[in-house]
């Protein structure tokens, strides 16, 4: 079997056992947002509603972020715990006798929960985000609004967004990557433990420099990460704000205006991976692999 071919099998391993809690994931939102509409009363917009065009892309928008930062929490909670997802189910020598590698296996893990499933949940979240919109402006406007709406420009508009989060969630797994390893590691050694005990020194730890000896560098460190996460994922050169749809009321200024700031925007996220915060952190990173791995073996 290629090494191709046991990767693969390995991502679908992934597919295998969690798609259901994966869809339910991604589609409750949506669901709840559909199911309450039809019983709510008359909805008092209060202020003058923006273009038709707009609202709908506001809202695709707004449904897009919220299902993929549910999934993408959701799949960053599940992960620590899979470090001894083999060993605790007792497939860890069927894993093995692919052959595939210890390596492979943690790796197809990671890509599958830290790239794949929030890549899909974006997909989702627009196509869920269309529906919700198209409802809602049913509900706001009337059906008439429903013509009065670009659906092309719309679709573009948020494509284009979704491209650049989606390479952003590639970035962002980078950038969280010393954290989720650093969980991961603890539970492939400390088992059920692992994740209190992390948080717990970094809780204490933290407020002891801090408060005892003025020393505030598990907090700067943290916001460093957070900082260099969130613009990796959107909006890295800060410029995004010249883009909003305030300064461009017609989607197709907004539309002109978002693809060029999109690739500026990729440039600046692949530029701060330069940040000696971010190099350090998958040094951090690769040594939990290979503790995880180690674990991995020890239990063999």
């Amino acid at each position: 079997m290629t090494t191709t071919k046991r990767f693969s099998t390995l991502m679908q391993r992934e597919w295998m056992q969690h798609r259901i809690g994966w869809m339910v994931v991604m589609a409750i939102l949506p669901a709840i947002a559909l199911a309450v509409m039809p019983f709510q009363g008359a909805v008092n917009v209060g202020a003058k509603l923006p273009p038709a065009s707009l609202l709908a892309l506001m809202i695709v928008g707004g449904t897009t972020a919220a299902v993929f930062g549910l999934s993408w929490f959701v799949a960053m909670f599940q992960l620590p715990g899979l470090a001894r997802r083999d060993q605790q189910d007792r497939t860890i020598e069927f894993w093995m006798s692919l052959p595939a590698s210890h390596s492979e296996s943690v790796a197809a893990t990671l890509l599958t929960h830290a790239v794949l499933v929030p890549m899909a949940a974006l997909a989702v979240g627009m196509g869920f985000g269309l529906i919700v919109g198209m409802a809602s402006l049913v509900k706001l406007i009337g059906l008439t609004a429903l013509t009065q709406v670009g659906w092309g420009s719309v679709i573009l508009s948020a494509a284009i967004v979704v491209l650049r989060v989606a390479f952003g969630v590639i970035l962002l797994a980078l950038w969280t990557a010393p954290l989720f390893m650093i969980l991961m590691a603890a539970s492939a050694w400390l088992k059920r433990w692992g994740v209190p005990v992390v948080i717990g020194a970094l809780v204490i730890g933290g407020n002891i420099l801090d408060k005892l000896y003025g020393i505030h560098i598990v907090g700067d460190l943290l916001k460093a990460q957070a900082q260099g996460a969130g613009q990796a994922l959107f909006n890295a050169s800060n410029t995004f704000e010249g883009n909003t749809l305030k300064n461009h009321p017609e989607v197709s200024d907004f539309l002109g205006n978002l693809g060029p700031w999109a690739v500026q925007d990729a440039g600046h996220a692949i530029q701060q991976l330069a940040s000696p915060h971010l190099i350090g952190g998958l040094l951090v990173a690769a040594t939990c692999f290979y503790l995880v791995i180690l674990a991995r073996k020890r239990s063999t």
